[in-house]
């Protein structure tokens, strides 16, 4: 491995990271948030000076970047980027220890979403936007940013691409990675801005509709209120939001292709129509659970006023179903209350996730695809030894080499997550919650059950705990092989 090219290239990134930072001291100013002001400065100074020196004392030694390379970049950026960015929870006093600010950095950065806040509502303006700003760069990827002028550097940026992007296939719209990383921050930036305004029409201060914007649009879930959407109680903005939830959970190679009019090849487009198909059967069996449902089946013994009528059940199952399936984590209801059909429904569509290529996280539709049409191949074969089929998404066949790697990945996802799991539980965790805050740390969710509930959060859970759980998040948000790899020696033979 060539280390002085990875560290060169993290110091870049670091540096960029301490430009990024002014953003939110703009904010501070405009607010007169003084205990941030100084938290983002004391930021900034030690993230330049890290990233200065890194650079100063290491000199690039060459413009490749390998594959080793490109997995060590992305991981310790991210990790980087985590540990700095916590300062400004930690140094302005709203998180009581460094690890709560890790974890609420972690948890913003790999757009997970979940929060060891019990009141965000008497949070700091700049700091409530720091939350869901790095949510937001999370999204699309920090280093996607990156790529993007790589080229000014006279550096190859492939690696660091097929790194970056989630999915089996890192697909390029465009012949060079550069314009390819350019275009996608375009559509990341016009869905942004078309949804601050959406929610703004729709009668959000423009503060929250910022804020919920960038939490959205990333898949993240953060808000600026206690109970989320259902702050608002309001159809218009639930609409808005669950509508623009979806869109950031389809591949954004989906939106080229509605750009260059190939509406045939978007319709036809298997892992779209996987995920399309089974968001909707999930919302029609939750709403009609929900509006038959006895008043027994529900916790507490009373069922809520809110699912006496067929509309509201359906209202309240189609924004749950799509914030789960999209690994986002607004809420407008308590599903903790839900029937246990309902809320194993929930946790299942937060293990398959959105699509691959998307801000969402999870296992992803397009490797439950691949694994479905295999496992219904291997099924025939039994029957017609002799026959050749492939496996094909999109009409194309797909190398053996992808479904393996899809029956690996879903294999260590499910090792990962008994592993995470049984360690919670070790700490004196109860098995709802550990299995429900694994699952959704490892997805990139949010809230889970019982105890990180989404009328909850996981302040509860101890220091290891959220260690662990933060381990979980940065694992899901690289796709396990990044940050796994680098605790193989082959990974750092040169």
């Amino acid at each position: 491995m060539n280390i002085p090219q990875v560290l060169y290239t993290v110091s870049n990134i670091v540096l960029m990271l301490a430009g990024i930072l002014f953003v939110p001291l703009g904010v501070a100013f405009y607010y007169e948030d003084d205990a941030a002001i100084w938290a983002f400065i004391y930021t900034i100074i030690v993230t330049g000076i890290l990233g200065g020196l890194s650079k100063m004392f290491v000199r690039k030694k060459t413009a490749d970047i390998g594959i080793r390379e490109g997995l060590a970049i992305v991981t310790f950026s991210w990790v980087l980027c985590i540990f700095l960015g916590a300062f400004p929870f930690w140094y302005s006093g709203v998180c009581a220890t460094y690890c709560d600010a890790v974890f609420e950095t972690t948890s913003g950065f790999t757009t997970t979403g979940s929060s060891i806040f019990k009141d965000v509502e008497i949070l700091p303006h700049s700091i409530l936007f720091w939350r869901a700003f790095t949510a937001w760069l999370g999204g699309m990827g920090i280093i996607v940013i990156f790529v993007a002028l790589l080229p000014a550097m006279g550096i190859s940026g492939y690696q660091l691409f097929s790194a970056e992007v989630s999915g089996p296939t890192a697909d390029r719209l465009k012949p060079r990675i550069g314009e390819t990383a350019k275009l996608l921050w375009i559509i990341y930036l016009v869905i942004t801005v078309s949804l601050i305004l959406a929610l703004f029409c729709g009668g959000m201060p423009i503060f929250d509709a910022i804020c919920h914007a960038l939490s959205t649009v990333s898949t993240a879930g953060f808000s600026t209120k206690n109970t989320s959407i259902g702050y608002y109680n309001s159809l218009s903005l639930d609409v808005i939001v669950a509508v623009f939830m979806f869109i950031c959970a389809c591949n954004f190679s989906i939106y080229y292709l509605c750009f260059q009019k190939k509406f045939n090849k978007v319709l036809k487009n298997s892992e779209l129509r996987f995920f399309a198909g089974l968001v909707l059967a999930a919302i029609v069996f939750i709403a009609l659970s929900l509006y038959f449902s006895k008043p027994a089946s529900f916790h507490g013994g009373v069922k809520n006023a809110c699912y006496s009528d067929l509309g509201s059940s359906f209202r309240h199952a189609f924004f749950q179903v799509i914030t789960a399936s999209s690994t986002t984590g607004h809420v407008t209801a308590d599903f903790d209350l839900w029937p246990e059909a309902c809320r194993f429904l929930l946790v299942l569509l937060t293990f398959i996730g959105a699509c691959g290529g998307s801000t969402g996280g999870a296992i992803k539709c397009v490797r439950i695809v691949v694994l479905l049409k295999s496992i219904r191949r291997e099924l025939t074969r039994i029957i017609m030894p002799r026959m050749v089929k492939h496996v094909k998404i999109n009409g194309e066949s797909v190398s053996e080499e992808i479904i393996a790697d899809s029956s690996v990945f879903f294999t260590v996802y499910l090792g990962i997550f008994a592993v995470c799991s049984l360690a919670l539980m070790a700490l004196n965790t109860d098995i709802v919650t550990a299995f429900s805050a694994v699952a959704t740390c490892l997805a990139n969710c949010g809230p889970g059950l019982a105890k990180v509930g989404p009328m909850a959060n996981f302040s509860e859970i101890s220091y290891a705990g959220k260690w662990i759980l933060s381990f979980c998040m940065l694992l899901g948000r690289l796709e396990i092989y990044s940050l796994a790899l680098l605790f193989l020696p082959i990974m750092w033979k040169r």
